[in-house]
C-alpha cells in the first residue's frame, strides 16, 4: 500500500495516469459505438470484421517500427502525437455520423488510423513508465493502470456507450472519444523533468534486429510473445467482433446488453487489479502469467457455448478478470528486466 501512496505522490505519473483515465473512459464509448453503427449501415458479419480489422493490420506491421522509433525519440511527444491526430480523426468521423452521410470506409479508415496510432502510442506508453518512475513501483503502477483501463475502458465507458447510443446516437460517443483525447493529450503537455533512456542512434533495421536479438535470447520473453501472438489471434482479437453479433444474432438484444457484456469485462478487470494490489508478487512468475491467460482462453469458449446472456456476461468478467491479472504481472516484469535503450 505503501508503494502505492508513492506512486500516486509522483506528479508525471498522476498526469499520465489521469490522462489515459478519461481517454480510455472515451475509448469504451467508442468500442460500444463503432460496432453499432457499422451493423447500422449493413448486416454483414464480414463489414463488420472488415472494420474492425482496419485497426488491426497496420498495428501489426508497424509494432517494429514504432517500437523502434519510441526509443530514440521523446516518448511523450510521440504520445502528444498520436493523441491529436487520434482526437481529430474521431470527431470528423462524429460529424459525418451526425449529418447522416457515413459510409463504411470512412469507418475503415478511422479504425486505420487509430491502429497506426497504436503501433506508436502503445509502445511508449509502456516505455514511458521507466523513465518516470524507479523500479520498485513499477508493479503499483502497473496495478493501478490495470484498474484504471478496466474502470474506463471496459466498465463504465461501455456501459455509458450503449445508453448514450440507445438516447442519442453514435455521433455523440464518437465526439466524446474524441474530446477523451483532448484531455490526454493536455495531461501529457503538463508532464516535466522526464530522464528518458535513449538507444544509440544507428539505422532502424539495426535497432529492429537488436530488439529481436534479445528477445530469442530470453527465453520466457520469447516464448511468451508467441503464445500471446497465437492466443490474441485464436481467441481474443475475434472477441471484438463475435460479441456484438452474440448479443444481437444469438440473444436477440439490444444496445443496453452489449455495454453491460462489456461492462462485464471490466468488472472483471477492476477485481483483478485489486486482487494484484492487495498480494504480494507471485513466486514463479511466468507460470502464474500463462495459467492465468489459459484459463482466460478458457473462459472464452464459455462466453460463446451459455445458453444464456447473463452466464455470458459472467464469463465475459472472468475473462477479462484473469487476462488483467497476468498484464498485471507481465508488464512490470517486461519493464524490469528489458534493459532501457531497447525497451
Amino acid at each position: 500500500m505503501s508503494y502505492t501512496k508513492s506512486v500516486l505522490r509522483n506528479r508525471n505519473f498522476m498526469l499520465l495516469w489521469g490522462g489515459q483515465a478519461v481517454s480510455l473512459a472515451g475509448n469504451g464509448l467508442f468500442t460500444v459505438a463503432l460496432p453499432l453503427e457499422v451493423l447500422r449501415l449493413t448486416s454483414s458479419p464480414l463489414d463488420l470484421a472488415l472494420v474492425v480489422s482496419g485497426r488491426t493490420i497496420p498495428a501489426v506491421f508497424l509494432l517494429l517500427f514504432g517500437g523502434t522509433l519510441v526509443d530514440r525519440m521523446s516518448r511523450r511527444l510521440v504520445m502528444i502525437a498520436s493523441d491529436t491526430i487520434c482526437g481529430i480523426s474521431v470527431s470528423i468521423a462524429a460529424f459525418i455520423i451526425a449529418a447522416g452521410d457515413a459510409q463504411l470506409w470512412q469507418l475503415f479508415l478511422l479504425t486505420f488510423i487509430f491502429g497506426t496510432s497504436a503501433a506508436f502510442f502503445k509502445p511508449a506508453a509502456t516505455a514511458i513508465v521507466r523513465d518516470i518512475l524507479p523500479p520498485e513501483l513499477f508493479t503499483s503502477a502497473s496495478s493501478l493502470s490495470s484498474l484504471s483501463q478496466s474502470l474506463s475502458q471496459y466498465l463504465f465507458g461501455p456501459l455509458v456507450g450503449g445508453i448514450i447510443v440507445v438516447a442519442i446516437g453514435t455521433g455523440w460517443a464518437f465526439e466524446l472519444d474524441g474530446v477523451s483525447f483532448g484531455v490526454s493529450a493536455a495531461c501529457l503537455i503538463a508532464m516535466r523533468n522526464i530522464t528518458a533512456v535513449r538507444a544509440h542512434k544507428s539505422r532502424f533495421m539495426t535497432g529492429i534486429m537488436q530488439g529481436l536479438r534479445y528477445c530469442y535470447s530470453q527465453r520466457w520473453l520469447w516464448w511468451s510473445i508467441i503464445a500471446v501472438g497465437i492466443a490474441n489471434l485464436a481467441c481474443f482479437a475475434p472477441f471484438v467482433i463475435l460479441e456484438p453479433l452474440l448479443v444481437r444474432n444469438v440473444f436477440h438484444a439490444g444496445p443496453i446488453w452489449l455495454g453491460i457484456i462489456y461492462a462485464a469485462s471490466g468488472g472483471g478487470g477492476v477485481l483483478a487489479a485489486v486482487l494484484a494490489a492487495r498480494r504480494p508478487a507471485p513466486a514463479r512468475l511466468i507460470v502464474t502469467i500463462w495459467a492465468a491467460w489459459a484459463g482466460a482462453g478458457l473462459s472464452t469458449l464459455c462466453v460463446g457455448l451459455s445458453p444464456l446472456i447473463w452466464m455470458s456476461v459472467i464469463f465475459a468478467g472472468l475473462t477479462w478478470g484473469l487476462v488483467t491479472y497476468g498484464n498485471i504481472i507481465w508488464t512490470p516484469l517486461l519493464q524490469r528486466e528489458t534493459p532501457g535503450e531497447i525497451l
